[in-house]
């Protein structure tokens, strides 16, 4: 999780070219034409798009993902370096989040392409990583996982050939878990596990202890979707043993554990005790908060305590949706599963017509068998017209499932 105090930030771009430094995107544009002497309309044809949008561009008037940054400026010759601020940068946390990239980590700059690929540059690959995160809170996994497979490939590649080049395998081992988390929300779990025993293996290459704790988060998050309580439990702990990890990482390894702990019988109360102390910590940013209480609901539901996770879940929902509306049509779901679970027809029938507000913002395996989950388990109360209702609204949005 994020320990930043905003998700939102100006990123600054620089661009050098004989000498000349621009700090963000149009400057860098206009930088461009005059050291080449290109018009507007050639700049264009060159990065190939319309004029108009190279206009917009250059009066601020639109902005563009860093996935297609990389794909223009390639086409001029040139690649985007990523560079860490001043002060030493931390990994990749599990819930980096920003309204273009992630918050405040990294300075592109614009350079002439020398090497044999940008992925043998640590700061690009961890560039790459934040921007596949940000996707997929916004949109879900589906969409990305041709994308995060090449970029894994690629980077294994690069890092292969320098194995001794620590931040290299520190930023592979974060981008592995980035595309690990990519390939579970679309429900490639045996790819998923695989891409996270790969990041493990960056990860023990790499000094940076937090990274090494945040890829057995994600190890231990897939292995409980498997229904592999013990192995969720072993890669939690682990986690946790690691050494100078931040309170944040902690707070999400130790719920990591009481979640992989609530089914397991007799492991009750050691269960909320984990829950209880991830709840417990303080400091962090608003949408941390928001995932980290969303995510303790969810260990309170397999409690079978509802109530409890049913209030998590609702202010995680009501929190984290302009941030993420995967995380939010998550929450939404999981309160109606809570709902479901604890008789209450009535206020299932409020969260599924919810529910069927969001989906059509994400593309997620896991939320669309979420919904069929929800539409199996509500039909016991089809009879209720307040039920009956948000059951046919439901299925408006996921015909597929009707």
């Amino acid at each position: 999780m994020a320990d930043f105090h905003s998700p939102y930030v100006d990123l600054r771009f620089r661009l050098y070219i004989d000498r000349m430094e621009a700090t963000n995107l149009p400057d860098a544009l206009v930088l461009i034409m005059e050291s080449r002497g290109w018009s507007q309309s050639r700049l264009a044809r060159k990065l190939g798009i319309s004029q108009a949008f190279v206009s917009q561009l250059v009066n601020r008037k639109r902005d563009v993902a860093i996935g297609k940054v990389i794909k223009y400026l390639a086409r001029v010759g040139w690649q985007v370096r990523i560079t860490p601020k001043a002060e030493e940068e931390g990994p990749l946390e599990r819930r980096e989040f920003t309204t273009m990239f992630l918050p405040g980590a990294a300075s592109l700059i614009f350079v002439s392409s020398d090497s044999a690929s940008p992925f043998q540059d640590a700061g690009y690959v961890r560039g790459v990583a934040k921007s596949l995160a940000h996707r997929r809170y916004e949109l879900g996994g589906v969409p990305l996982v041709d994308d995060a497979l090449g970029h894994m490939a690629r980077t294994r590649r690069a890092a292969m050939g320098e194995p001794e080049n620590a931040a290299l395998m520190d930023a592979a081992a974060t981008l592995s878990d980035q595309v690990a988390l990519v390939l579970y929300d679309a429900g490639r779990i045996a790819d998923a596990e695989r891409a996270g025993k790969f990041g493990l293996g960056f990860a023990d290459r790499s000094p940076r202890t937090e990274t090494k704790a945040q890829v057995l988060d994600t190890l231990s998050r897939v292995a409980s979707y498997q229904g592999d309580w013990g192995r969720g439990v072993a890669y939690a702990r682990r986690g946790l043993s690691v050494r100078d990890v931040s309170h944040s990482q902690r707070a999400s390894l130790n719920m990591r554990l009481g979640r992989a702990l609530a089914p397991i019988p007799g492991q009750e109360a050691a269960s909320r005790e984990a829950l209880e102390h991830a709840l417990g910590c303080e400091r962090l940013p608003a949408f941390s908060r928001a995932a980290l209480t969303g995510d303790v609901g969810i260990g309170f539901g397999r409690l079978r305590q509802y109530d409890r996770a049913g209030e998590l879940l609702g202010e995680a929902a009501a929190r984290i949706g302009e941030w993420s509306p995967l995380f939010q049509a998550q929450y939404v779901g999981r309160q109606a599963q809570a709902a479901l679970r604890a008789g209450d027809p009535a206020l299932a029938a409020v969260r599924m017509e919810e529910l069927a507000r969001a989906l059509p913002f994400v593309s997620s395996a896991r939320t669309t068998a979420r919904v069929a989950e929800i539409l199996a388990s509500s039909r016991r109360w089809a009879h209720v017209p307040v039920m009956r209702h948000a059951r046919e609204y439901l299925r408006s949005v996921v015909p597929q499932t009707a």
